[in-house]
């Protein structure tokens, strides 16, 4: 499963895997280090180096491995090569659905915000001055975002948890 070898219908790198600024940054922590597997797949770079093989969040291809040139981001030779064949629409929607779902729990994402229509904030009605009013305000506000550090906990708990259920029925699935 590679690319062509040369000339001008070989893709680029960077448009071939979809590595783009923070869109290239892996979601969840490598299980295995670029450099341990075998056999080792060489790119054509003179002297030949082993290649690392790195794993594709890019939207077509969210979870497949690859293997690109040590020096793929700095130009490099050009070798890129699939390790996996390509995964079923399911898997591979369900797969970058995860990813986006934890980069936005992380804050990394597009900026979406969780809206809760029931954090709305009662002003206390005894209190009529300025500073008593800020001071529960505040007290309520840090309230309510231990609330939502506690919910986003959960959250990051669960995601990671069926991200590790996903990936392991995919893996699974490859080796039977």
């Amino acid at each position: 499963m590679s690319w062509s070898s040369g000339g001008s219908s070989a893709p680029s790198f960077r448009r071939a895997t979809g590595r783009r600024g923070e869109e290239s940054r892996s979601p969840v922590p490598y299980r295995e280090a670029p450099m341990a597997y075998e056999p080792a797949r060489l790119c054509w770079c003179n002297p030949r180096r082993k290649a690392p093989r790195w794993i594709s969040w890019s939207r077509q291809n969210p979870g497949r491995r690859y293997y690109a040139c040590v020096d793929a981001m700095h130009g490099g030779c050009g070798f890129v090569e699939w390790h996996d064949d390509p995964l079923p629409k399911f898997w591979s929607d369900l797969i970058g659905d995860l990813r986006d779902e934890v980069r936005r729990l992380r804050g990394q994402g597009s900026g979406a915000v969780i809206e809760d229509p029931t954090a709305v904030v009662a002003l206390p009605e005894a209190e009529t001055g300025g500073m008593g009013m800020a001071m529960a305000l505040q007290d309520q506000l840090k309230q309510k975002n231990l609330e939502i550090d506690a919910l986003k906990g959960k959250y990051q708990t669960a995601v990671m948890l069926f991200v590790v259920f996903v990936v392991g029925l995919v893996v699974g699935k490859m080796l039977l």
